[in-house]
């Protein structure tokens, strides 16, 4: 009975192994369908030599392969980035990709060539660089270093290689610049390879990889321990050898016959000169490999060189001022707009970047930390006065530089002027409070009436009634209380009117914050009858510049109290409904949030209403938002918004503490 239970259990241990391996897993494949021979579609089917490595590969790792064809690299670069697929097949070894991406070993490598019709290869050849010609070529293939020389050069650029090809067909271009082997292919099964010749058979390389998102190790150690196999074993000559069919091969495999007869009759003689002969050919062998290698090493040096000319061009006209310096802060690279900048024609290169006064200024309080890992300054703003004693503003970023080990041995500093950007913001932010200003003052000069009022009734009494004791002491009592009420109001209203002090920040307490901005508009709310509910926890305060905060918080409110109104349809009063407004902190973080029961907005409204000039109402202008969010951002604040067609509509702007 015993033996009878283990060998049971040794059975269903056994296919429980069994079955677990034989699961497979499902990998998603993104491609470009227009590289023949490489990946295409072809009756209905994924085929091409790309196609032919990954099916063998997940043979042998028993993956299920799901081939998701998409019209471009930028969208299957998206679709791994949102985890839609697991692989990208066939991307361009080339490509500057995010860091989270990573590519396997090289599938697959062609060359660059250019391809005419026989009926203007004798014209291309005698007048390339003095006559204009077109030239079609797909995006991304070619760098710009490899075909700049080439002038009068027109150039149509192609998204893929199928339709630069049809553009070569179809007559729009005189000269092709593309894969040689896709070319090939294709003019092969057009039957047209006797109509083309190639001009250049190799202009630069050209590699394609396999892409996975980082971490995804185990799935890239795969594909590459895949690759390996596949060329240690012979399939991929097999699988190469299936789609491309070379001319230089073919010469290859008929040398190597060659070879091999000559060797045969070579044995007839004596053993010396046959010895002599496998001697020879050895020599022969290390000599190609060694031009060989010779060759792809200047082809590299030029390269280098080509694509260090292209840096310095984009650095030299680049609309920035841009310094290179060394973790010493010895400058090693400094562009023409940073001569403009400094307003001086002497080169630095060579000195120290802290003896120019405006880059001592702007990195005097970081120079401790720019070296540091994962330092990131982008798109900072900072005022320094100039010789005149005026405020200039000026907008920077600071970027690591790496060796070859991943090591920082410097940065970039991108510096421009953005003084007459921040005066043109400026322009909108008053204009902005002048019309909100315009609404308060209204309000502002009925609440004064009130004390007014009481105090010229008091005064109408006093010949009457001076002698009386209890006038006097209802008149020592609430005259001054009504006139303080009347200054208070007076007090805020100037306070508000008062011109924004750029990158002045202060602490700044949040019920204080909010009450001077009730006092401003409280009237207003009264007259619409719109109630307000307050719930600000105490003793909350933020780093921030008061008056561009305030700003916001108003035009907020604003936003509210008009969105309430339009939903009452232009009506004098909102019955029961409210405005809240509220504030408290979370962990590290306070947060001040205003609710309203108006109109509401949809979900394409909501990501809209921040954007310049976009508004929903008649006479709007749509920059309320718009520079409530400049605001916020520009003391280290977000705003998120919520809504609810015919509901609510909440803003809640979120805040670092002031400790």
């Amino acid at each position: 009975m015993n033996v009878r239970r283990v060998v049971v259990a040794v059975i269903f241990i056994i296919f429980l192994s069994s079955t677990s391996y034989g699961i497979k897993t499902i990998i998603r494949v993104a491609y470009e369908p227009s590289l023949p021979p490489y990946q295409f579609i072809l009756n209905d089917s994924h085929v091409g030599i790309h196609i032919d490595i990954l099916n063998s590969i997940a043979k042998h790792n028993n993956f299920i392969i799901e081939y998701i064809p998409m019209k471009t690299t930028i969208e299957c670069l998206e679709a791994l980035e949102n985890g839609k697929v697991d692989i990208i097949l066939g991307v361009n070894s080339s490509l500057n990709l995010k860091h989270d991406i990573q590519l396997t070993e090289n599938i697959s490598q062609s060359y660059i060539c250019i391809v005419a019709p026989n009926s203007k290869v004798h014209e291309l050849e005698n007048n390339i660089g003095f006559k204009s010609f077109k030239a079609s070529l797909q995006s991304n293939t070619i760098k710009y270093s490899y075909i700049k020389h080439m002038r009068n050069l027109k150039y149509i650029v192609m998204p893929n290689q199928v339709d630069n090809f049809n553009s070569l067909l179809s007559n729009e271009s005189d000269m092709l610049i593309g894969v040689k082997h896709s070319i090939l292919y294709q003019l092969d099964s057009r039957k047209l390879t006797d109509d083309y010749t190639i001009i250049n058979n190799y202009i630069s390389p050209i590699e394609y990889a396999m892409a996975v998102k980082s971490g995804n190790n185990d799935l890239l150690e795969r594909l590459n321990e895949g690759i390996s196999q596949l060329r240690v074993n012979g399939e991929y000559e097999e699988i190469y050898d299936r789609w491309i069919d070379e001319e230089d091969y073919a010469t290859r495999k008929m040398f190597k016959k060659i070879i091999i007869m000559v060797v045969a009759f070579s044995a007839l003689l004596i053993i010396i000169i046959r010895f002599n002969r496998l001697l020879k050919r050895q020599v022969n062998e290390k000599t190609k490999e060694l031009r060989r290698i010779n060759n792809d090493l200047e082809n590299q040096i030029i390269e280098t060189r080509n694509s260090n000319e292209l840096n310095n061009c984009i650095v030299e006209n680049s609309p920035s001022s841009i310094v290179a310096f060394d973790r010493n802060f010895i400058i090693t690279i400094f562009n023409k707009n940073a001569y403009k900048l400094v307003s001086s024609d002497k080169c630095p290169i060579g000195k120290n970047i802290l003896e120019i006064d405006l880059f001592n200024q702007i990195l005097m309080d970081k120079k401790d930390r720019i070296f540091e890992d994962d330092t990131k300054i982008v798109n900072e703003e900072i005022v320094i006065k100039n010789a005149n004693k005026e405020d200039v503003y000026y907008r920077y970023s600071i970027y690591q530089l790496f060796d070859m080990n991943n090591n920082v041995r410097g940065a970039i500093l991108a510096v421009e002027d953005i003084t007459e950007e921040i005066a043109v913001r400026q322009e909108i932010y008053e204009k902005e409070k002048n019309k909100a200003l315009n609404q308060i003052i209204a309000g502002i000069a009925h609440e004064i009436r009130n004390p007014l009022m009481s105090i010229k009734t008091f005064a109408e009494l006093i010949p009457t009634k001076m002698h009386s004791t209890n006038f006097q002491c209802q008149f020592a009592e609430f005259v001054p209380k009504e006139v303080d009420r009347a200054n208070r109001l007076i007090k805020n209203l100037i306070d508000y009117a008062k011109p924004n002090v750029m990158n002045t920040k202060e602490e700044v307490n949040i019920r204080e914050l909010v009450d001077s901005c009730i006092v401003l508009v409280n009237q207003i709310l009264v007259d619409k009858g719109i109630k307000l509910e307050i719930s600000i926890k105490e003793n909350l305060s933020i780093y921030a510049n008061r008056g561009q905060v305030r700003q916001a918080l108003i035009n907020l409110i604003f936003n509210s109290i008009d969105s309430m109104y339009e939903k009452y349809e232009g009506k004098n009063v909102c019955t029961d409904m409210t405005l809240n407004i509220s504030a408290w902190e979370e962990e590290q973080n306070v947060f001040i949030q205003v609710r309203d029961e108006g109109i509401g907005m949809t979900p394409e409204q909501i990501e809209k209403s921040v954007e310049p000039f976009f508004t929903t109402k008649s006479n709007g202008v749509g920059l309320g938002l718009w520079v409530s969010r400049q605001y916020i951002e520009k003391n280290d604040g977000t705003m998120i918004i919520e809504s609810e067609v015919n509901k609510y509509t909440l803003v809640r702007l979120k805040f670092r503490r002031s400790i």
